[in-house]
């Protein structure tokens, strides 16, 4: 981590292209695919209380830089954050003006 607005290098993680696979759709173990620069805010435990969502769930928001890179990240990739996996739940569509894509985390605590 370093300090700054985009503080955090996270890597994105894909499906691996299985060679054997006919139908050549990623079905394999999830592998890194980038690295890129992001901010990072963990929403609190009391908003996710409030809006009834189960208390053994994180959830958290990215903003990365508008690039082609970024703009090739999907909800079936996953997000690694400082040695922890995240989920992608929603990517946001570039905003122009600030030139940054939000992209919405969680990851489940427990079993």
């Amino acid at each position: 981590m370093q300090a700054g607005r985009m503080r955090y290098a996270i890597t994105i993680r894909r499906r691996e292209l299985l060679p054997d696979d006919p139908d050549g759709a990623p079905r394999g173990d999830f592998a890194d695919a980038f690295t890129t620069r992001a901010a990072f805010v963990q929403l609190s435990a009391l908003k996710a209380a409030e809006a009834g969502l189960v208390e053994d769930q994180a959830h958290g928001v990215l903003t990365v830089y508008d690039c082609a890179q970024n703009r090739s990240i999907t909800v079936a990739d996953r997000v690694r954050i400082e040695g922890v996996d995240w989920s992608i739940e929603s990517v946001s569509i570039p905003d122009r003006m600030w030139r940054s894509i939000k992209i919405g985390v969680a990851r489940k605590m427990g079993g």
